[in-house]
């Protein structure tokens, strides 16, 4: 019987053969050819907001974390002239995009915004973007930018789908089209692998996931990239509610009495600080898990396949489909290139 690499590989092959055969036989999904009929770039954003360029962008401003991450696997970092600057402030932030990127680690990238609540304008218009790549939150700064000519593409990906557009379409603003194929024909080929090695599953374990910052009260519901990476870890999401990210009760937590508790940025101790959830069976068991170093589990990345596996690992036993050091830097590599070299040192 062959391993599961041994089928991801020869899938891979067949799904990068098919996506090849589709990108030059068709449109996009959204109806949108790579090159327009009067030779612009033309592609839709997560508004539904065509973007057109007359080449490719060799400015770009990118202020939204998960898809700066994206310019690096894309091999498009040469065009980035702006960040965000929590990339500098946030320590374990600043400790793996300086390994990507010397202009990071020395601090040379301008910043003109913050994370993605705000944006100093008259610095974004000073770097004279050939785009601006920015969430679709930002509604006021958009609507500005784009009033004085910016060329902008919003994003904010909900679900897989949708994160996978945007790299093809970021691809195809930034020149590097190809590579965005080979991306997504690997990424799709290890998520197929992934579901196939957890579908079997018949008594999901319940998981409860707690912001970062010691925010064990938020969490993220239904409609969630979090309860995407759960389904695709073959465990099943303690909180019922379906919006994004609702914030619960100490009360609404003890009913759902998850049976392991996911952190991100926080240290176990602050959970087991709170005397009132000391009912919890993952709390008495001792079964919460904290995605560490964050980096390498971004779910609004092409790395959500990662924190999918390491999560099922924690859930249900290390078993003979996932070796999680070798996961880590078998993804990185494909997803970085050269680069991910960096990221283990």
């Amino acid at each position: 019987m062959r391993s599961w690499r041994e089928k991801m590989a020869s899938r891979l092959v067949l799904a990068l053969s098919a996506c090849l055969l589709f990108l030059s036989a068709c449109n996009s999904e959204n109806g949108e050819a790579t090159v327009a009929a009067d030779g612009a770039i033309a592609v839709k954003d997560i508004r539904g907001k065509e973007v057109r360029l007359n080449e490719p962008a060799k400015r770009v401003i990118v202020l939204y974390q998960g898809a700066l991450d994206g310019m690096y696997m894309l091999n498009a970092e040469h065009t980035v002239v702006g960040i965000q600057n929590n990339i500098y402030t946030n320590p374990e932030t600043f400790k793996y995009f300086s390994k990507l990127d010397p202009r990071i680690a020395w601090k040379e990238l301008p910043s003109p915004g913050n994370w993605e609540t705000s944006t100093n304008i008259e610095s974004v218009l000073a770097l004279k973007p050939d785009l601006v790549i920015i969430a679709s939150g930002q509604t006021d700064a958009i609507r500005l930018l784009e009033s004085l000519g910016i060329n902008v593409y919003a994003v904010s990906p909900q679900n897989n789908e949708q994160l996978f557009e945007e790299i093809e379409n970021i691809g195809k603003l930034t020149g590097t089209h190809d590579r965005a194929v080979e991306l997504l024909s690997y990424t799709r080929g290890m998520l197929d692998e992934i579901a196939e090695a957890t579908k079997h599953i018949e008594q999901k374990k319940s998981v409860y996931y707690a912001w970062s910052g010691g925010r064990i009260y938020s969490t993220s519901g239904q409609n969630s990239r979090m309860h995407e990476c759960f389904e695709l870890a073959g465990v099943r999401n303690a909180c019922t509610f379906e919006v994004d990210q609702p914030n619960i009760n100490p009360e609404t937590l003890i009913s759902w009495d998850p049976d392991l508790i996911l952190l991100w940025s926080t240290d176990p101790q602050v959970l087991y600080d709170k005397k009132e959830l000391a009912v919890l069976t993952a709390v008495k068991n001792k079964n919460v898990h904290v995605l560490n170093p964050p980096f390498f589990y971004d779910p609004h990345t092409l790395k959500i396949m990662y924190a999918a596996i390491e999560l099922h690992n924690v859930a249900y036993g290390a078993n003979q489909n996932f070796d999680l050091e070798k996961d880590r830097r078998e993804i990185m590599t494909n997803l970085y290139g050269a680069k991910a070299t960096a990221l283990f040192e």
